[in-house]
C-alpha cells in the first residue's frame, strides 16, 4: 500500500466519520442538559422509554431535549450499520481490499439497491420478538450510556 492510498482511506475515514460522531456528540450533549435541568434520570434505553414514559411530568423543554439528545444518539449509531447507504456502509466499502469478492458484494448490495431492502427490513419487521432487530440492538448497545447520560 502506497502512501497516496493510505493518505485517501485516511481522509475517506474522516470525512465519513465526521457526520456519526457529530451526531453522537450532540446526543450525548443534550442528553447532559437534560441531566441537568431534569431531577430524574431514565433507566435503560429508548425502548423503555416509549413502552414505560416518564412517571414524572417533566417540562416541554426537558421533553425537547430528552427525545432530542436520544434521536441524535441513536441517529449516530444507527448510521455507523456497515450497509450501504449509511455512513458505515461507505467505510466498509472504502476501506476494504479491492478483490472481485468485495466488488460484488459492493455490486450488489450497492448498485442494486439491495443493502436498502436489508436495512428496512431490520428496521420494520419484527423478527423474534415484538420489536425489530435492529432497533433492539441499538437499544441493547445504547441503554446503559443513555442511563448513565440522563443519571438514570
Amino acid at each position: 500500500m502506497d502512501v497516496l492510498d493510505r493518505r485517501r482511506r485516511g481522509a475517506v475515514l474522516a470525512v465519513t466519520l465526521a457526520g456519526p460522531v457529530a451526531n453522537l456528540l450532540l446526543g450525548a450533549g443534550l442528553l447532559l442538559a437534560f441531566r441537568a435541568t431534569a431531577d430524574f434520570g431514565i433507566e435503560g434505553g429508548l425502548a423503555s422509554l416509549l413502552q414505560h414514559g416518564v412517571s414524572l411530568s417533566p417540562a416541554p423543554g426537558q421533553i425537547a431535549l430528552l427525545l432530542g439528545g436520544a434521536s441524535q444518539l441513536y441517529l449516530g449509531a444507527l448510521s455507523l450499520v456497515p450497509l450501504p447507504p449509511l455512513d458505515g456502509g461507505r467505510l466498509l466499502f472504502a476501506l476494504s481490499p479491492r478483490t472481485p469478492g468485495w466488488q460484488k458484494a459492493q455490486h450488489y448490495l450497492v448498485e442494486q439497491n439491495i443493502g436498502i431492502a436489508v436495512l428496512l427490513a431490520l428496521l420494520l419487521i419484527p423478527l423474534g420478538g415484538p420489536l425489530p432487530l435492529l432497533p433492539r440492538v441499538l437499544d441493547a448497545v445504547l441503554g446503559p450510556l443513555m442511563t448513565v447520560l440522563t443519571g438514570g
